[in-house]
């Protein structure tokens, strides 16, 4: 451990006014306070990132400051005694960074020694509470975030934290909608302030409709759909909605459910209203633009939507044929149209990192029943 530049200045005691002895010695890049710094001791703590680590220290009227080489492990260790810096004053102040959390102390004196943690700077504006005093048998000196505490028949000593932790910050709701039920007008009123904004990504919902039920039910990303029997089809439907995570419409006559996957399940399987809708995807396959009958999957996209018929198929499924068939479905940005949905949710769709401009990506397996 390498120490250097360090600085001690002594102030004229008869020439200063009182208020001089308030002062302390800057350090902008301090993180950490030694909670309690009195009497001897030392420290231990991980650099943050920087090759030197600094201090600086008030005492009474002795200011002192300098720097520290971290080992080849990160770690800075500071011995009070060694330095110069045991402090016999009860309004010492010790700090020290960039350190990361973690960092601890030791104070001792004649007959004992006491440990407490370095208390980072973001958090000494923190309510703090009142230790509970165990009357004239024990002494309490307040110091910054916590308090040392000594027994006067046995000299032991204790550092307590006052420093109140913050209570968890209520979870904000996600933007888009609240609903007032099927009685109020109108049912869904949109949520747009005070409230969490998602990432702006965008996911492909895909249902498909029982032909006997007409229940329609959402397929998992690589989900499994299995071939009908007979003469009988399923309808599979892929629509394009935001994530999910926060979001609303800017359009001041918008449908507050816009984008909504929740909203578009329960509307499938005619193209609903709370999708992404307009011109601004073409839908996409490992084999190109879906289009025409592939796998016993005759699959036609209009306005947004892609919809897929599964039908018979003896090449894949039959007495000696047991094959499955992966529809890979891709939605795209048409690089004709703006990079925004042209519903006008927000945030803004996000493109995806290919040339193609993809927006969102997912597959289904079609197996035999």
């Amino acid at each position: 451990m390498k120490l250097t530049k360090h600085l001690t200045i002594a102030l004229a005691l008869c020439a200063l006014p009182a208020t001089a002895f308030g002062q302390t010695v800057s350090c902008e890049v301090c993180t950490h306070d030694v909670s309690v710094y009195m009497g001897d001791g030392g420290l231990i703590a991980e650099a943050d990132g920087e090759e030197m680590v600094s201090y600086a220290s008030t005492c009474g009227n002795v200011l002192q400051h300098g720097k520290l080489e971290p080992n080849d492990d990160g770690m800075v260790l500071m011995q009070f005694k060694d330095m110069g810096l045991v402090c016999n004053e009860e309004d010492g102040h010790l700090q020290i960074g960039p350190v990361k959390d973690g960092g601890w102390f030791w104070l001792t004196d004649e007959m004992n020694s006491a440990v407490g943690s370095l208390v980072n700077h973001d958090i000494l504006k923190n309510d703090k509470t009142t230790i509970t005093s165990a009357g004239d048998g024990v002494t309490m000196t307040m110091g910054r975030g916590a308090v040392l505490v000594k027994e006067t028949a046995t000299g032991r000593l204790g550092v307590l934290s006052n420093i109140l932790p913050d209570p968890p910050m209520p979870e904000l709701r996600k933007c888009g909608y609240d609903t007032g039920g099927t009685a109020a007008s109108p049912t869904y009123t949109r949520v747009a302030a005070n409230c969490a904004i998602g990432t702006g990504r965008t996911l492909i919902l895909m249902t498909i409709t029982d032909p006997y039920t007409l229940e329609t039910v959402r397929i998992p990303h690589g989900g499994k759909v299995n071939r009908p029997l007979g003469d009988v089809t399923h309808t599979m439907i892929a629509a394009v909605y935001m994530d999910g995570t926060g979001h609303f419409t800017t359009a001041s006559d918008g449908n507050p459910r816009l984008g909504r996957p929740e909203a578009g399940l329960a509307d499938r399987p005619s193209p609903s209203e709370h999708r992404i809708q307009g011109g601004i995807m073409t839908w996409g396959s490992s084999t190109g633009l879906i289009s025409g009958e592939q796998g016993g999957v005759l699959t036609t996209h209009a306005d947004g939507v892609a919809t897929f018929t599964i039908k018979k198929s003896e090449a894949h499924c039959s007495s000696t044929n047991n094959k499955p068939f992966r529809v890979r479905v891709v939605a795209q940005m048409d690089p004709d149209n703006s990079n925004e949905a042209r519903n006008a949710v927000r945030p803004t769709i996000r493109l995806g990192s290919g040339s193609a401009g993809i927006v969102a990506e997912t597959h289904v397996m079609v197996v035999c029943p």
